[in-house]
């Protein structure tokens, strides 16, 4: 065999080939460092998706070290070809189906809670027999759920099944076994008739996958803009896979191939670990995943001066003279006070005020819904209601004598107020590990809480750790997200 010298194509090909060998490696690095950095901001992301995605780079990338150092049979190289554009394109398909699932999880969540906090504005009598938010109307929510599950796990396993078995048919029908086995890279092109075909079956499959997953997610408007993140990525992927499905048609890919697929895979990095992490300009609102914003936060030292952490709702029809209303007005009046003296615009108070009437905290659940997370202002209203509960049924203990509290216990007023029941059902649907809107708290504080059931030692003051570190959370993260959007809207 005589040696032929290489074209000038073929060494500019080599030369860059031999510069992403370089670069990959630290760039994907710098996004895991990224990822690292930001990981209190991966809020709803299937972090799992976005490691997979990140598997198929590397993969890309043992194809590039092989194509310029060989030494590894060259039927590994084929396999590896085809396992990249499903291992990248499959993620943003599992990423679609579960936002869409959530989507309308959440939706339906937050429309149910809104319509009951609207009829008990309008029927008080009737409000004591909803013991928390959504006792009712949510087996639709977590159904949807299930399916989508369901879906997801279906999609999983066609993903994993379907190349695997397209290996195994194009290594059984190919005639040249020994060219399998070869390491020389020079030997392991053009590749088998078999993954000839393989491949770009697999990449336009991957492609068509790809460009149909914008189409899940077109009804989707969410706050943290995930939903334009897997746009982004799908619509990218889809173009590129075009670009080498061309190519290969073209008959120029076969030693474009592992540089290409390299490329691809750090553009989706880029637009998977960089992009949605950059700060909030009007430059980078449409294609940044998430505002980033800041502002002034209230200083630690006087955070518990401020009343409202874990302040009850104003009492909806409450009748003249109540104790608990005038509780209510002078700890409203206590806010405005602390607002006014202080000056501070702080995200702290002006959640407080937000949610001191029931139009701010129905707009607050419709936009905490739309990023996900509204179980936290439905577990802080659950123990707003827990309290407001707590304090009725005190006061009855306290206005009537013993002989009229066993009568109304037999006459059913005082039943309808089971503190216990209440509390248990809050710890059921926020806090117990298995449940679907479990909130974010500390082991420490779910601990807490779990003993004071178990024990039956209930008080007025069970849940204000856990409430006051929702309450933080909410105006750390949610409360700035819901500001910026209305600015938006009002632009």
């Amino acid at each position: 065999m005589t040696n032929v010298k290489p074209s000038t194509f073929t060494m500019a090909i080599r030369i860059t080939s031999i510069v992403f060998l370089a670069l990959f490696p630290l760039f994907q690095v710098a996004c895991y460092a990224n990822l690292l950095w930001n990981r209190n901001r991966l809020e709803k992301r299937i972090k799992s998706a976005i490691y997979v995605a990140s598997l198929a780079g590397w993969l890309a990338y043992f194809n590039l070290i092989v194509s310029n150092l060989g030494g590894v049979p060259c039927g590994i190289f084929y396999a590896t070809s085809l396992l990249v554009a499903p291992l990248s394109a499959g993620p943003q398909i599992i990423r679609a189906l579960t936002l869409r699932g959530m989507n309308k999880y959440y939706h339906l969540v937050a429309k149910e809670e809104i319509s009951s906090r609207i009829s008990r504005s309008k029927a008080p009598s009737e409000s004591i027999e909803t013991g928390v938010p959504l006792a009712s109307g949510k087996a639709e929510a977590t159904l949807i759920m299930e399916r989508t599950k369901g879906i997801v796990k279906t999609t999983i396993f066609a993903l994993l099944v379907t190349p695997i078995l397209l290996i195994i048919f194009a290594i059984t029908v190919t005639s040249d076994v020994r060219k399998l086995l070869e390491t020389d890279f020079i030997q392991c092109l053009p590749e088998p008739i078999s993954f000839q075909y393989a491949n770009p079956a697999l990449g336009i499959t991957s492609t068509v996958l790809a460009l149909g997953v914008p189409y899940i997610v077109r009804r989707i408007d969410d706050e943290l803009h995930l939903a334009t993140e897997i746009r982004r990525n799908s619509i990218f992927l889809g173009c590129t896979h075009i670009s080498i499905v061309v190519m290969r048609v073209l008959g120029v890919y076969d030693e474009w191939q592992p540089l290409m697929q390299t490329i691809q895979q750090m553009c989706l990095s880029t637009s998977t670990a960089i992009i949605p992490f950059l700060p909030s300009s009007p430059t980078f609102d449409r294609i940044s995943s998430w505002a980033m914003q800041r502002g002034k936060r209230i200083k630690p030292e006087i955070k518990g001066t401020i009343p409202g952490y874990g302040r009850p709702l104003p009492k909806r029809d409450s009748t003249a003279g109540n104790v608990i209303e005038r509780r209510m007005t002078r700890r409203l009046s206590a806010v405005n006070i602390m607002i006014e003296r202080e000056a501070v615009v702080s995200w702290d108070a002006g959640l407080c005020v937000l949610l001191s009437s029931e139009d701010g905290i129905n707009m607050f659940i419709q936009h905490c819904s739309k990023e996900f997370s509204s179980e936290n202002i439905l577990f802080w209203c659950a123990v707003n209601d827990y309290k407001e509960k707590y304090d009725k049924e005190k006061e009855i203990l306290n206005d009537i004598d013993e002989e009229s509290v066993l009568r109304s216990k037999t006459n059913s007023n005082l039943e309808d107020v089971d503190i216990e029941a209440i509390a248990r059902q809050i710890y059921l649907m926020f806090i117990d590990t298995y449940s679907a809107s479990q909130v974010n708290l500390s082991s420490k504080q779910k601990g807490d809480i779990k003993r004071a059931l178990d024990a039956g030692q209930l008080k007025r003051e069970t849940f204000d750790a856990a409430q006051k570190e929702i309450f933080s959370v909410m105006s750390r993260d949610s409360y700035p997200r819901f500001l910026s959007s209305k600015k938006k809207m009002n632009r």
